[in-house]
């Protein structure tokens, strides 16, 4: 009577098992759908003179972001942020030598992490000046002396504000 109980009790539980199975599934289908999205939306063109639009990036290393815009700008290409978030080392395409923004965009800014770990303080000290140094001036400061300081949120800025401190505005 017991191993009848037991295995009634473990089937009657194998469409809880499954139904969470299938959302786990559908879960790490959609975030890796939206990981996909992301990395397409950065800048992978070798083509000279190309325009790169960025409809949404979550961020990522401030070190391999710091080389795009490097090669963006040898190649004299020209970003365009035109809607959506563009969160973290994003933000840092405001130093491409031809960038513009919509009023739409939504820039998340927030200060240097190792995978959200604090740094230590050379270490922030020194990320955090790479980071800034690719904003116009009247952001620069006010990243140094605010938005650097917020490591486990960002402070969202819309394009408009943006554009009010500066950024030149997409046609």
């Amino acid at each position: 009577m017991f191993f009848k109980q037991t295995k009634r009790a473990h089937f009657a539980r194998a469409p809880k098992l499954f139904a969470f199975g299938v959302s786990a599934l559908s879960a790490t289908l959609l975030m890796a759908s939206m990981t996909t999205a992301a990395h397409a939306a950065r800048p992978n063109s070798q083509v000279p003179g190309a325009t790169i639009v960025i409809t949404g990036d979550p961020g990522g290393s401030v070190r391999e972001r710091y080389n795009e815009i490097r090669q963006i700008n040898q190649l004299g290409q020209k970003v365009e942020i035109r809607r959506g978030n563009c969160m973290s080392s994003c933000t840092m395409f405001l130093g491409a030598n031809d960038v513009c923004v919509s009023p739409q965009a939504v820039l998340g800014f927030h200060g240097p992490s190792n995978h959200g770990a604090k740094l230590a303080p050379d270490k922030f000290e020194k990320w955090s000046r790479v980071i800034a140094s690719h904003y116009p001036e009247a952001i620069r400061n006010w990243y140094m002396t605010n938005a650097r300081f917020k490591i486990y949120s960002a402070t969202r800025l819309s394009g408009a504000e943006l554009i009010r401190l500066g950024v030149r505005p997409c046609p």
